[in-house]
């Protein structure tokens, strides 16, 4: 004589703290406040993730913190995060949308540090070159993306002026006599200044070719900037 199987039916509990997220559970799972607990017996499943398009830039930023942009891929990213890469791209159009966040985040990063500099002219020229050394993947997204139309990205465009403009908002502010014309010389020398730096001490740092003036220097990065841009 076969013995009849105890079927169980299944409920769905929304969490209307989840947005299109759904809880499948059996009812003797259900404690009598109506919360579901673990057991063998539940499952869960998510149509979409928590928060998942934040979680897939942090998942790109951790890579570009050590490696180049060039070892992001949406397979990577995707798997990472555990979902598949049809959910990937519910987020971003393109891997250029996800870069184009990761320079936002860039930004938000690098104006952050500036807060407490932004009336001391050498500390903001420090404070750039010391983020290029610390984020130089993400530095070189943030200044060398050459093919992001930045058309379609207006507030990256606004974010990239704006560092320019801190430069010639603070040399203002130590020639306040000079004429527009020179301030803005001196605006571009200095950015020419801060961005040759960067690369010039990373290469050496990769060659292991440091040398003792190159050390000097990123150890006293607000003189350096204090000798060369008015000196």
């Amino acid at each position: 004589m076969k013995r009849k199987q105890n079927k169980r039916k299944a409920t769905k509990i929304f969490d209307h703290h989840i947005h299109k997220s759904c809880y499948y559970v059996y009812y003797d799972n259900i404690n009598n406040t109506g919360e579901c607990f673990q057991s063998k017996h539940s499952f869960y499943m998510s149509y979409h993730k928590v928060n998942l398009k934040e979680q897939l830039v942090e998942i790109a930023w951790e890579i570009c913190k050590t490696e180049s942009w060039q070892k992001v891929n949406m397979r990577l990213v995707a798997e990472k995060a555990g979902v598949s890469t049809t959910a990937f791209y519910r987020h971003f159009k393109s891997k250029t949308d996800l870069k184009a966040e990761l320079i936002r985040r860039g930004f938000q990063l690098l104006y952050e540090g500036m807060k407490d500099v932004t009336n001391n002219f050498s500390g903001y020229g420090a404070h750039y070159i010391r983020f290029g050394l610390d984020y130089p993947h993400i530095y070189d997204l943030m200044f060398g993306s050459m093919d992001l139309d930045m058309s379609l990205y207006p507030d990256l465009e606004a974010l990239s002026d704006a560092s320019f403009g801190g430069i010639v908002k603070g040399l203002n502010s130590f020639i306040p006599d000079e004429s527009e014309n020179h301030v803005m010389i001196k605006a571009y020398n200095v950015w020419a200044s801060v961005h040759g730096i960067v690369g010039i001490l990373r290469r050496s740092k990769w060659q292991g070719k440091q040398t003792e003036t190159l050390e000097w220097i990123e150890n006293n990065l607000e003189e350096y900037l204090e000798m060369t841009t008015f000196g």
